[in-house]
């Protein structure tokens, strides 16, 4: 399988579509693994709100079915709550995708060098804010994995399946729960082209908080702002 070092981020269409993935705890009956799926879904979600921004180093994988060849990325991701959200790539440099709360901007400069999107930030497609989509909207899905722990980066994390609800824009997500954090450090998706995508956290920092800079952005020189309506318009 062939390696390509460009941005197929759709790290902006599977991880927004807020309110997919949560079964409420009277559900769960009286499985102990189900329980602890939960328990640690919720915990990681509280974490999250206590936090309120942070930034994390991301590597992200795509293995893209038609094209038989593994994706790669790399970079800074910084959020802010409620709708700050920024993912700047040192691999591809230059590439970036930012949301500063009434706009989300798409640039991939080693894909398209002139060209920016624009989308309403409400309507904008699904996939680039994990946290909000996965954790802080919960509706219905968590169950455990098999194995039901793993190490990631040398943390032993809750391994949780998540099934979309309806308005999903992917099939399927587990997720990989630091079990003393709460803080996720991995997460991969199914998406609805088959293709599987696998974001890995690390290096995460809170203090001081991201500057407004990172959830900024100017258009390049040059380019051209292409203004999209978003999702299902």
């Amino acid at each position: 399988m062939s390696v390509l070092k460009v941005p197929l981020v759709s790290v902006v269409a599977v991880l927004l579509a807020a309110g997919s993935l949560v079964a409420p705890l009277g559900a769960q009956g009286g499985d102990p693994e189900l329980r602890g799926a939960h328990r640690a879904v919720e915990a990681s979600a509280e974490r999250y709100r206590e936090i309120g921004a942070f930034c994390a180093d991301f590597a992200q994988t795509i293995e893209v079915k038609l094209l038989g060849r593994r994706v790669e990325s790399s970079g800074e991701l910084c959020r802010r709550h409620p709708d700050l959200f920024s993912m700047r790539f040192a691999d591809p440099e230059g590439d970036m995708v930012v949301s500063d709360g009434e706009r989300l901007w798409v640039y991939y400069r080693s894909v398209d060098p002139d060209q920016v999107l624009s989308y309403p930030a409400a309507n904008a497609p699904g996939n680039h804010d994990f946290v909000l989509e996965l954790l802080q909207d919960p509706a219905t899905g968590y169950a455990p994995a098999e194995p039901a722990t793993e190490v990631v980066e040398g943390r032993e994390c809750r391994v949780v399946d998540a099934t979309p609800g309806p308005g999903a824009r992917y099939r399927g997500a587990r997720l990989w729960i630091d079990v003393q954090s709460h803080l996720l450090r991995r997460l991969e998706l199914r998406e609805e082209s088959g293709n599987l995508r696998s974001v890995t956290l690390s290096g995460y920092t809170f203090s001081p908080p991201p500057a407004d800079s990172l959830f900024a952005f100017t258009a390049p020189e040059g380019t051209q702002v292409v203004d999209r309506p978003g999702v299902g318009r």
